[in-house]
């Protein structure tokens, strides 16, 4: 079986004799040695069968729920009462959406905003440094 490699959660150093250096923080599985098998279908099938039972619930919920009639009688006939409001929950995803697109393109602007200003920069300094060689060259 393969040894595990101890890895330091921190970028610094710590100081000697410090806790730190005793403990690894967690340890690490070397390349192609993580665990196979049994393990692992093991929580495989828990999980499904965690997530079965829960779907199953929930079929069985809605298929038994006659009680509920009455209520859901009176949300509907308020919800035909009030289009504004089925508007707005059909839209909600949409306009979700939307924000989040927004975001990733406001995000997309900085991000070559800033490389403009970093290539702009790197121009600026090129050229300091292009005109003080001239410069010392000239007085030579």
């Amino acid at each position: 079986m393969a040894q595990a490699t101890s890895i330091q959660a921190s970028a610094t150093a710590p100081a000697p004799g410090d806790a730190a250096v005793a403990q690894p923080s967690h340890e690490v599985n070397a390349p192609g040695t993580q665990p196979k098998g049994v393990l692992r279908w093991g929580w495989f099938l828990v999980l499904n069968g965690i997530s079965s039972v829960i779907a199953i619930a929930i079929f069985i919920g809605l298929f038994y729920a006659d009680g509920m009639d009455r209520y859901l009688r009176g949300m509907y006939e308020w919800l035909l009462a009030h289009p504004g409001v089925t508007s707005f929950f059909a839209f909600s995803p949409l306009s979700a959406s939307l924000l989040v697109g927004w975001g990733y393109g406001q995000r997309a602007k900085k991000r070559k905003a800033a490389a403009a200003r970093a290539e702009a920069e790197r121009a600026a300094a090129e050229r300091v440094a292009a005109e003080r060689a001239a410069s010392a060259t000239a007085s030579a």
